[in-house]
């Protein structure tokens, strides 16, 4: 009754909207009374433009009272009758607050007890995922917060897209309504005059992403100009690394603000408020070494409390003479090294004004998309004051370097929108800013419905096309649904000649290991792939399954002279980690602090070392253990969804659970299993 109740209370708000064609497509724009009150002709305008492509829309007005789960109900009872296929989220919507579903997330592992908004996860994965379930805390402001709970699934695969119009509040020049009226008119022309097809794509490479790996570089243009079909000539991929130029910052906000580039990726380090470009002036000089070694030092001096003791320590561990410490209190010096280091980032302060180019800007980094703050990087190139940018991806929380940012972006090439799109490879921190419904030009044949409301006849006629984003989202799909075998996966992994296609075989897989024999086959196939992200990602999984069938195939490419420097990393850990008994040891040993024995227990979040199965297992049926170690323990089992051990620590826990009493260790092993059950994955 709660559920209709809140259904109900939503709807009464545009009930006659809802005379209009069941069988359209529909888009819903869920907006703040006040931001429409303001701006209620750009947000009809913007409708209007989608209503004329053939999308039913809905217009949902919420208030700060709003309950987030009202708005949930009410997209989910439009998706399923009313054909709703995303969600605009304009102004000061609801933010959902996600707490212990760190497993949806790629890297996010912040201790629960530090401050609860620093500790949980802004998703709008709340809104557009309907298989997950929530259980409400409370709310802070606009901040409501939840713990997923076990009883729904445990992996993200949106029904919906959402997208966020959501501008800087802290604009010098510009208000927040102001900004958003702005951007909803701007992106309703770039509607009606849209003649943008796709063929200038460019990425960077940014300090420390990737392992600061070429050759990882090098395949992402080889899988661009595949995925867009370039190699025709039809279009180009264009490449810098940050160690091109001393300061490449002056560059790259240059190619930032060109108009002709279509999409743009940005492989970086990132905070709320800062993009980090170079981490200091690049030099291949040996002067310019000691420059910023002397600049690092004199930065150590400045954050000291205790001058005289920072520079004894500073000189003994550098064995640095005094004369390069020499400066850091002189103002001049101050001046000069904040002019030095201010150059070699993109921070909030360096956009304003600034007018980005580019439709689609992908801000691989983290913390960029970080909407619970009132300012953040997104924003500023997707909202501000002259930006000709459509839409930009970003992230709410930490991420991941090895991930697959660009799965299936060709789709946009054909009549897909962004939204589409972007709702097959969200994580609970991955997020979209700006018009989702905004589409490409495109040739031939529109895959916007096929993709939006895929079956399984349209799917296998997407198998069969050339173009590998098509032909990989029809794998995908047919492969979820059953109708295709994970044989048939591996037959697409080993033979056939699109490396995207291969890819996408590999994380189908990977995504849904219940075959555990083809998850081994796959990952000893995959470090031979000739793609260096198919080599990538199996050397990771690889690392965290820990099957000895795939020890031989590991020390072959490990050995290997070609070996790539992000490839061999995942290697050397793999193989180390497989045989690696210290935090077994660790765990097993009662004579440590329980606080010890806490470090070696969570570390298995990243590690899943077999070794550590049994004695977490033991710790667990141990009744004269410590409880916060228990249930570290107990949710520490919940991450080897790909191990070796999987079905091990499933039936173990499975039993625990019949004789455990304590609600609290109970309540973590019921979502261990529930996350083995689901084989939860994360991408």
């Amino acid at each position: 009754m709660k559920t209709i109740s809140r259904i109900i209370a939503v709807l009464s708000v545009f009930v006659p909207v809802l005379l209009g064609a069941k069988d359209k497509a529909s888009v819903a724009i869920v907006v703040d009374e006040a931001t429409k009150a303001a701006i209620g002709k750009s947000i009809d305008n913007y409708a209007s433009q989608i209503r004329a492509e053939g999308k039913n829309v809905f217009i949902i007005d919420v208030n700060a009272a709003t309950d987030p789960r009202a708005i949930r109900d009410t997209l989910r009872y439009l998706h399923q009758n009313r054909s709703l296929e995303g969600a605009v989220l304009v102004g000061d919507v609801p933010v959902p607050m996600i707490r212990r579903a760190h497993h949806l997330a790629t890297a996010f592992k912040m201790n629960p007890k530090i401050r609860r908004d620093k500790s949980s996860i802004p998703s709008d994965r709340f809104y557009d995922d309907f298989s997950l379930e929530f259980d409400a805390i409370g709310n802070e402001g606009p901040l409501w917060y939840y713990d997923l709970s076990p009883k729904g699934a445990q992996r993200v695969e949106c029904d919906i897209y959402t997208a966020r119009i959501k501008p800087s509040k802290n604009d010098p020049e510009h208000g927040f309504t102001e900004l958003i009226a702005e951007y909803l008119d701007r992106a309703a022309e770039a509607h009606r005059s849209n003649g943008r097809k796709i063929d200038r794509v460019f990425h960077f490479g940014g300090h420390g992403n990737s392992s600061e790996s070429f050759n990882a570089r090098i395949d992402e243009n080889r899988a661009y100009y595949e995925m867009f079909g370039f190699n025709d000539g039809s279009g180009r991929v264009d490449y810098i690394n940050f160690d091109e130029d001393q300061f490449v910052r002056d560059r790259l906000r240059k190619i930032l603000a060109m108009k002709e580039l279509d999409i743009v990726h940005l492989h970086t380090h990132g905070a709320v408020d800062a993009q980090y470009i170079s981490k200091e002036p690049y030099t291949f000089m040996t002067s310019g070494h000691v420059a910023n070694v002397q600049s690092f030092l004199r930065g150590k001096m400045r954050s000291a409390k205790d001058k005289a003791k920072m520079k004894a320590d500073l000189m003994k561990s550098y064995d640095v003479p005094e004369s390069w410490l020499a400066g850091w209190d002189d103002a001049e010096q101050i001046k000069k090294d904040s002019i030095r280091s201010a150059s070699v980032d993109i921070v909030l302060e360096d956009l304003d004004g600034f007018e980005s180019g580019p439709a689609l800007i992908m801000l691989d980094a983290c913390f960029n998309g970080a909407f619970l703050h009132d300012d953040y990087i997104a924003a500023r190139y997707a909202f501000a004051h002259g930006s000709n940018t459509i839409a930009v991806t970003g992230n709410s929380v930490n991420i991941i370097q090895d991930h697959w940012k660009n799965e299936l972006i060709g789709l946009l090439a054909h009549g897909v929108c962004i939204g589409n799109w972007i709702k097959n490879i969200q994580t609970l921190e991955s997020h979209l800013f700006g018009d989702p419904t905004f589409t490409f030009a495109f040739e031939g044949k529109s895959y916007d419905a096929q993709v939006a409301f895929p079956s399984a006849k349209s799917a296998r006629r997407m198998l069969g096309q050339e173009d590998p984003s098509l032909c990989g989202f029809g794998l995908r799909q047919l492969f979820r649904s059953g109708d295709l075998t994970s044989a048939q996966l591996l037959d697409y992994l080993k033979n056939d000649s699109r490396m995207n296609v291969r890819m996408e075989a590999l994380m189908s897989i990977v995504r849904n290991p219940a075959d555990y024999d083809a998850l081994v086959s796959a990952l000893s196939a995959g470090l031979d792939d000739s793609y260096e992200l198919v080599r990538r990602m199996s050397a990771r999984y690889a690392s965290i399954c820990c099957d000895p069938a795939l020890e031989n195939a590991q020390k072959e490419a490990v050995d290997n002279p070609l070996v790539t420097s992000r490839v061999r990393s995942h290697l050397v850990g793999g193989l180390y980690g497989a045989h690696d008994t210290k935090d077994a040891e660790e765990i097993a040993d009662k004579s440590l602090s329980v606080k010890e024995r806490g470090f070696a227990v969570s570390a298995q979040r990243n590690k899943c070392n077999p070794a550590a199965v049994d004695p977490m297992l033991e710790l667990l049926s141990d009744p004269e253990a410590d409880k916060a170690l228990k249930l570290k323990a107990a949710e520490a089992l919940g991450w080897y969804v790909l191990s070796v051990r999987r079905d091990d620590i499933y039936n173990g826990c499975k039993a625990l659970l019949e004789k455990e009493t304590d609600p609290e260790i109970k309540d973590e092993l019921t979502r261990t299993t529930a996350r083995l059950d689901d084989l939860a994955y994360c991408r």
